[in-house]
């Protein structure tokens, strides 16, 4: 293989990438409405100078996330946004690089209102020493970055907490949605650095939460969970 060859084929995955992001963002921003059709194929084509299977390639990914449906000589449609993946960790790093959305994070923060207070519930009846110690050792470091006034990597530690007790409630649905739910508060952590009071104001709820667990106390747990999603809404401005 020459070397021209080499960087072409290395660089199909980049352009490949670069295509569904640009189409779903453009979705996502309202400059595809639902209802109508994207470009055609020849269209796209020629925006991207990218060939008619580099196009279709796209679109499948884009259907998979329930976000476009194709038609026979109408070609590809923008589906209604309630048919779309939202929890996709792929739509939401692409919804991250837009203007972060209100009512989204209200709804991400209310079924977390739900899940996550019953994970912690699940935990202080199941988590053993070795699954407390990822919560642990996030605390500590939410603990060392509020410190050192270094909030982008306290959100960072902060996902990793929240990711962790989904773990360790021993719960396999529970465990799967933890990447989902990662991505939905790296999401909402966009709109907190704009709106938060207090960044980190919420650090003892969180070593409340473990300690809860700790003591087996499932009920307290549940509650000291609860108690944190809510000091969520306040910093949000969404309560």
């Amino acid at each position: 293989m020459t070397v021209a060859e080499t960087t072409k084929t290395l660089l199909k995955p980049r352009v490949h990438r670069h295509v569904v992001k640009t189409l779903a963002q453009s979705i996502l921003s309202n400059r595809f409405a639902s209802g109508t059709a994207l470009p055609s194929e020849p269209e796209l084509c020629e925006e991207f100078n990218v060939s008619r299977s580099a196009v279709r390639e796209a679109v499948k990914v884009l259907d998979s996330k329930g976000m476009v449906t194709t038609r026979p000589r109408t070609g590809s449609i923008v589906r209604p946004r309630e048919d779309w993946n939202l929890l996709d960790p792929d739509i939401l790093a692409w919804s991250m690089e837009l203007q972060p959305s209100a009512e989204l994070v209200l709804s991400l923060i209310e079924a977390r209102q739900v899940i996550e207070p019953a994970a912690a519930r699940l935990a202080a009846l199941r988590a053993t020493a070795t699954s407390i110690a990822p919560m642990e050792d996030a605390f500590a470091r939410m603990t060392h970055f509020k410190s050192a006034q270094d909030f982008e990597a306290f959100n960072k530690a902060d996902i990793d907490f929240h990711t962790a007790l989904l773990r360790a409630s021993g719960n396999i649905v529970f465990q799967q949605l933890s990447n989902t739910i990662g991505a939905a508060l790296a999401y909402s952590f966009r709109l907190t650095v704009s709106r938060a009071q207090e960044p980190g104001a919420s650090l003892p709820n969180h070593g409340e939460v473990i300690e809860r667990i700790r003591m087996r106390d499932s009920e307290g747990a549940y509650a000291s969970m609860a108690r944190l999603l809510s000091i969520a809404l306040v910093d949000l401005g969404l309560a």
